[in-house]
């Protein structure tokens, strides 16, 4: 049956699972310490990223801490070649997982599957830093808008890889005003 919420609306058991998930997940995340007014997710956006444009995996991580059960895969776009799709990206950990939300569930992907492009679309100078913070030294700089796989984060910096003009592999933070979620247009 239905639900009545006291407001003179009635709501199906499918709508108040999804409103209790939704829930669940905001709860946890504060016990977890982060923040999490939904406005907060415009600035965790990434998306799925495969380079040989296969399906990226996801996964629970099991009672035992091991990460197990594929649940979903998320199938690269075929007209953006290894694109997959927006996610929202929730939390890192020491070994090699980043959490995420799909379908209203936090599951897990490998790092470096999911990936942010840069906002230098100016020719703006894009760095990356040594440390999560602006004072911090630059590792890198470039004025070419990148496409850039994710590591770890830390708030709402990224650790990501590149790959300069002589194809020397470079990691560094990414600060938050240079990162877009989208790859299928510029973001504002």
């Amino acid at each position: 049956g239905s639900h009545y919420t006291g407001q003179g609306k009635v709501i199906d058991k499918k709508q108040l699972m999804k409103v209790m998930k939704r829930l669940l997940i905001f709860l946890l995340l504060s016990v977890a310490g982060l923040q999490t007014a939904w406005s907060y997710y415009q600035y965790k956006e990434a998306f799925t990223i495969h380079p040989n444009g296969r399906a990226v995996k996801c996964y629970m991580r099991g009672a035992d801490g091991e990460y197990k059960d594929v649940l979903y895969k998320i199938y690269p776009n075929k007209e953006e070649s290894n694109v997959g799709r927006i996610v929202h990206y929730v939390s890192c950990n020491q070994d090699k997982f980043i959490g995420i939300i799909v379908n209203d569930d936090i599951v897990y992907v490998k790092k470096g599957s999911i990936a942010v492009n840069t906002r230098n679309y100016s020719g703006e100078m894009l760095n990356l830093y040594s440390e999560p913070d602006t004072t911090s030294e630059i590792v890198f700089q470039t004025d070419k808008v990148q496409t850039l796989p994710i590591y770890d984060i830390n708030g709402h910096w990224l650790y990501v890889k590149l790959k300069d003009k002589n194809g020397r592999v470079v990691f560094g933070w990414l600060e938050p005003d240079m990162q877009c979620g989208s790859p299928f247009t510029t973001c504002p």
